[in-house]
């Protein structure tokens, strides 16, 4: 019995530190991958691609115009915080909140500057 308890111990130590280091990652890997936005009422779209190293791209897209961004990004409270380099629009020290929320393996939701929701689906 004490073997057994000693054992349990030694699990229950081994969760909680899995746990501990797994709690100071920055960037969500429930993001990893391609998610679109699409509203065929306006013709406007987005694309994300979240990498597992907090880098990627957001291409946003109007009619058949569409422009590429190269990012780096990260998730903190609840926040997914962009940032855009290598570009000439913006300068690497922006940094764009938005909130967003997992819906479910395959949905994301993020709210725009203007306090819009957008529905992303993943590809």
């Amino acid at each position: 019995m004490k073997k057994l308890n000693a054992v349990l111990a030694v699990l229950l130590v081994l969760i909680v530190i899995f746990s501990a280091a797994g709690c100071g990652q920055k960037n969500d890997n429930s993001l990893t991958g391609t998610w679109e936005y699409s509203d065929k009422d306006t013709g406007i779209g987005a694309v994300y691609v979240f990498k597992d190293d907090g880098a990627g791209t957001y291409t946003m897209k109007v009619g058949e115009e569409e422009v590429t961004y190269e990012m780096k990004y990260e998730v903190k409270d609840g926040l997914l915080l962009v940032r855009y380099v290598n570009n000439e629009t913006f300068s690497e020290d922006d940094v764009f909140e938005s909130e967003f929320s997992v819906k479910d393996s395959k949905t994301i939701v993020i709210k725009d500057s203007f306090g819009e929701e957008m529905t992303f689906v993943r590809k």
